[in-house]
């Protein structure tokens, strides 16, 4: 009886590992592009210590493929972002929403990084600023 348990395991390993591996489509280089409607780098001017900033970004495909971002990341954890999971098709516009708690005081610089299926695979973006300290 075992043996017709590990049989049939066996079976079900090489019938469902046959088939032949897919790659997403949308994940090569389909000819996807990623364009930043106005600056890369945006100024967000003086805040004050403790208090949020929200900055956004256009992003636009301007490729002929479907634009994927798999990943997006902030270089400080003070730094928080939304981005777009679905495919953004060619010609659409979407934005990536920053928001920036800024509790540390004086001049703030942070990279926003996009990992994309455009090439070049990685589009960096960046607020700065200058922090005041709060008047408590």
């Amino acid at each position: 009886m075992r043996i017709l348990v590990y049989i049939s395991i066996c079976f079900l390993f090489f019938s469902c590992s046959n088939s032949e591996d897919k790659i997403d489509d949308n994940l090569i280089d389909n000819g996807a592009e990623i364009t930043i409607v106005g600056d890369e780098t945006i100024n967000f001017g003086e805040s004050i210590q403790g208090k949020d900033k929200n900055i956004e970004f256009i992003i636009q495909n301007t490729g002929t493929g479907n634009l994927i971002i798999t990943n997006g990341k902030a270089s400080c954890g003070c730094t928080k972002l939304e981005y777009p999971k679905e495919i953004i098709k060619p010609g659409n516009k979407e934005r990536i929403k920053v928001t920036f708690n800024s509790n540390k005081i004086g001049e703030q610089k942070n990279n926003i990084t996009l990992t994309t299926n455009a090439t070049p695979s990685i589009k960096i973006l960046t607020i700065e600023g200058m922090v005041l300290p709060s008047e408590n």
